[in-house]
C-alpha cells in the first residue's frame, strides 16, 4: 500500500512539473533557467566604459556650441547617446552661421577631442587595458560597440595600444548603423558579424541606453560604475552564470553580473575565466 502510494505521489508530482512548464512556456518563460553558454566575446563600450573621456566629451560639446552643459545635465542626458543626437538637442537658435551646418559642428567636436587624445591625456578605465588583452590570450573575440564617431574610436585604441586587440568597431557614424543606443542593433549586429548568437558575448557598459541595448539583444552586462548607473541592480552569484533573455522594450533593467570601478576588481570566473588570473590577483 506504501509502495502504490508513493508510485501515485510520484506521478502527480511529475505531471504537475510538466503542467508548470507549459504554463510557463505558453507565457514566455521556462520553469528553470537555463545555464549561460560559454563566454566567446567580449562586446565593449568606449567612451565610459574602456576609457574615461565623458568629461573630455562634455566640455568639447560645451565649446563648440557656447553653452555650458553641466556634469549634471551630461549624465542626465547626454550619456550614451549618438553625438549628432547631442548637437541636434543642444543647438542654440542662431547658432549656426551662414552656410555653416551641423555636420560642420560634430567635426570641429570631433577635432578637439581628438587633440586631446594626441596630447596623449586620454585615461583609459583602471584595469580595462589588461582585461582585454587577458581576455584575448583566452582566446575570446573583442569588438566595440559605440555612439561615437568611428575617427575618434580608431585613434582612441591606437592610443591605448589596443588595435590589434579587436575585431571590428561598430560606430554610431558608420553609414550602414540601422539604429543607435538604446535599441538593440548595435549589439545583434555585433553578434551577427562575429558569428554568434548574443548569450554568448558580455558587454562591458556604463550608460543606461547601452546597458539597455545590450540586455535588450540577449548579452548579459558587465558596468563600469559612474553617477548614471549607480542605481542598478547586480545579481547574486548564483544567477551571475544563468543564461539571460533579451530584455523586452520598455521593460526595468536587469540585474547587472557585476559593477565596478577598477576592472582588476571584476571577478574572472564571471567571464569564464580563472579566478586567480593575473590581473585579478592583482587587486
Amino acid at each position: 500500500c506504501v509502495c502504490a502510494f508513493s508510485a501515485l505521489f510520484f506521478v502527480l508530482s511529475l505531471l504537475v512539473v510538466r503542467w508548470l512548464s507549459a504554463a510557463f512556456a505558453l507565457r514566455g518563460g521556462s520553469a528553470a533557467p537555463s545555464p549561460a553558454p560559454p563566454c566567446l566575446a567580449a562586446l565593449w563600450d568606449f567612451d565610459g566604459t574602456l576609457c574615461q573621456s565623458e568629461d573630455v566629451h562634455r566640455k568639447s560639446f560645451s565649446a563648440v556650441l557656447g553653452v555650458e552643459l553641466s556634469e549634471q545635465h551630461w549624465t542626465d542626458a547626454c550619456i550614451g547617446r549618438a553625438p549628432r543626437d547631442i548637437m541636434e538637442a543642444h543647438l542654440p537658435a542662431g547658432r549656426l552661421k551662414p552656410g555653416e551646418t551641423i555636420d560642420d559642428l560634430l567635426r570641429r567636436r570631433a577635432e578637439l577631442f581628438e587633440e586631446h587624445i594626441a596630447a596623449g591625456r586620454l585615461e583609459a578605465t583602471p584595469g580595462a587595458v589588461a582585461l582585454v588583452r587577458e581576455l584575448r590570450a583566452a582566446g575570446l573575440r573583442c569588438a566595440a560597440v559605440s555612439s561615437a564617431s568611428r575617427g575618434h574610436s580608431e585613434k582612441a585604441l591606437a592610443a591605448l595600444g589596443l588595435v590589434d586587440a579587436f575585431d571590428f568597431i561598430i560606430a554610431g557614424d558608420d553609414p550602414d548603423c540601422a539604429q543607435h543606443k538604446p535599441q538593440p542593433w548595435p549589439y545583434l549586429e555585433a553578434a551577427r558579424r562575429l558569428g554568434l548568437q548574443p548569450a554568448q558575448g558580455v558587454a562591458f557598459e556604463h550608460s543606461l541606453s547601452g546597458i539597455r541595448s545590450a540586455q535588450g539583444a540577449g548579452l548579459r552586462v558587465v558596468g563600469v560604475r559612474c553617477a548614471a548607473n549607480c542605481g542598478c541592480e547586480v545579481a547574486p552569484a548564483e544567477a551571475a552564470t544563468l543564461a539571460a533573455s533579451p530584455l523586452a522594450a520598455g521593460a526595468p533593467l536587469l540585474p547587472l553580473l557585476a559593477l565596478v570601478a577598477d576592472f582588476a576588481r571584476l571577478d574572472r570566473v564571471l567571464l569564464g575565466l580563472p579566478a586567480a588570473a593575473p590581473a585579478a590577483a592583482a587587486a
